[in-house]
Order: structure tokens, then C-alpha cells, then sequence
């Protein structure tokens, strides 16, 4: 017994006299539970462990709100070809910040962070300082099949088939997310995209919900030109008999209500 504490001791580097043998004893326990813990697995139900990310699949109301919050201002990152992908939200604060903890309500199961309250640097025309608040999920295989809808050549577009894709609540996430009312009708601020993404999002319109929209051209101080969705006025009823039920109650004054 003896010889077996000494071999021990030698290979820690510490000789211990039969004395203390109770003491070794001891010391040695808490460096091999702390090994055993750090070489632990990560609970299969964790939202860290790849057997939860890989079998996650989005819920029905998940798949048609994100359609939505992409074509305003959702953000898919995926860093590199081989990664999964991520999805991003950042709003103005505090004029949205109830919408952006109804989402992270939505994308729970997917999410490990609090929203997070940005304080941008002042602009440098009026000396403003803007803030937002934005929150993001984890990387997951589920989401990868809407970045590539949703980003070309690592631009973000409008999908070809998005008169597929959207839904009354997809509608009703792109007005809370990226639309205003302007003198009673509903402004989309589409200008990100081309003439010919947003003719699509507007033939989708009229084809899925009967709501006519058109282009409405902008010229900014610079001279450059875009297009923003202007809603049809005889089309605002129908409009919002149709997205309200998905809109929260925060969120209702875009539609005038």
C-alpha cells in the first residue's frame, strides 16, 4: 500500500509520508472532478449541442414570419460557405422595441441572449446620436435555406418565387418592421432592393391578397434614385382587415389604428 502512495506522489511531483495519506487523498479527488466536468458533453436538449440544432425544425409561424422580417430589415449571417446560418434583428430604439422582444419571444428556442441596446456614434449632419436594439439566434441548419432565397453573390434580394412564399403574417412582420403611414396609406421602404425585386413583391401582392400597390420614386439629397411600395389607398381596408390579426397591439399605430 505504501509503495502505491509513493508511486502516485512521484508522478504529481509531491512525496507524501504515510501520514498523510488521508490528505492525499483528498487533494487528488478535486482535480479529477474538475477534469470530469470540463470534459463533459453538452446536454442533447441544449440549444448548443449539434443533435438540437440539427433536428430543430422552424414552426409553421416561424417559417412565414421570417419571410417578412427578411424583406424589411432581417439579416441572415452565415460568415462562411461550410457555417450555418444565423438570423439577425435590429430596430430602432425605443420606438421598436416591443416588436423586437415579440420576436425574440418567437425565435426563442433558437436564441441564448438578452436583446442587446446599441448606442451608435452621433451622426456626423445633425449630431443626433440613434440607438437600437437588436438580438440574434444561434446557428442553425434550418435557417440555411433562407439565405439562399434571400442573398445572391452575398447581396440581399427578393426571392424570384416570393408570391410563394408570402403569407398575411409575412406581410404584416415586413409593415411593422420596415413600413409608415403617410397621409393615410402605407409606405414600404423597399429601396434596398431593385425596380425589378419590388415589381415582383408588388404582382405578389395583387395576386395572393387582391391589394394594388405601386412604385414610388425618391431622389435623395445626393441625386441618387430609388423606389419605395406605395399601398393603393383603395387598397388599405382590405390591407388591414388582412394583417392586423398579427400585428401586436404596439405596433398597430402603422396601420392608423
Amino acid at each position: 500500500m505504501a509503495i502505491f502512495w509513493l508511486v502516485l506522489s512521484f508522478f504529481t511531483h509531491t512525496i507524501f509520508l504515510y501520514p498523510y495519506y488521508t490528505s492525499y487523498t483528498y487533494y487528488i479527488t478535486y482535480p479529477l472532478c474538475v477534469f470530469k466536468r470540463f470534459y463533459s458533453k453538452i446536454p442533447e436538449t441544449s440549444k448548443y449541442s449539434k443533435q438540437y440544432k440539427k433536428e430543430y425544425e422552424l414552426t409553421q409561424e416561424q417559417k412565414e414570419s421570417i419571410i417578412g422580417i427578411m424583406l424589411a430589415d432581417g439579416f441572415l449571417e452565415k460568415g462562411k460557405p461550410t457555417y450555418n446560418t444565423r438570423l439577425r434583428i435590429d430596430h430602432t430604439y425605443p420606438d421598436q422595441k416591443s416588436y423586437v422582444f415579440s420576436l425574440y419571444t418567437l425565435f426563442d428556442d433558437l436564441i441564448d441572449m438578452e436583446p442587446v441596446i446599441v448606442v451608435r456614434k452621433a451622426d456626423p449632419r445633425t449630431g443626433k446620436i440613434y440607438k437600437s436594439i437588436y438580438v440574434r439566434t444561434l446557428r442553425f441548419p434550418c435557417l440555411n435555406e433562407y439565405h439562399f432565397l434571400f442573398y445572391k453573390d452575398q447581396k440581399k434580394v427578393i426571392p424570384l418565387n416570393i408570391q410563394d412564399l408570402l403569407t398575411p403574417r409575412g406581410l404584416a412582420h415586413l409593415i411593422m418592421g420596415d413600413g409608415f403611414l403617410y397621409k393615410g396609406i402605407i409606405m414600404l421602404c423597399t429601396e434596398s432592393f431593385t425596380k425589378e425585386e419590388q415589381e415582383l413583391l408588388i404582382n405578389a401582392l395583387h395576386k395572393n391578397f387582391g391589394i394594388k400597390a405601386t412604385l414610388n420614386k425618391r431622389i435623395s439629397s445626393s441625386g441618387v434614385q430609388s423606389y419605395r411600395i406605395r399601398i393603393s389607398k383603395k387598397s388599405m381596408d382590405k390591407l388591414i382587415v388582412l394583417v392586423k390579426p398579427y400585428f401586436i397591439p404596439e405596433m398597430l399605430y402603422k396601420l392608423g389604428i
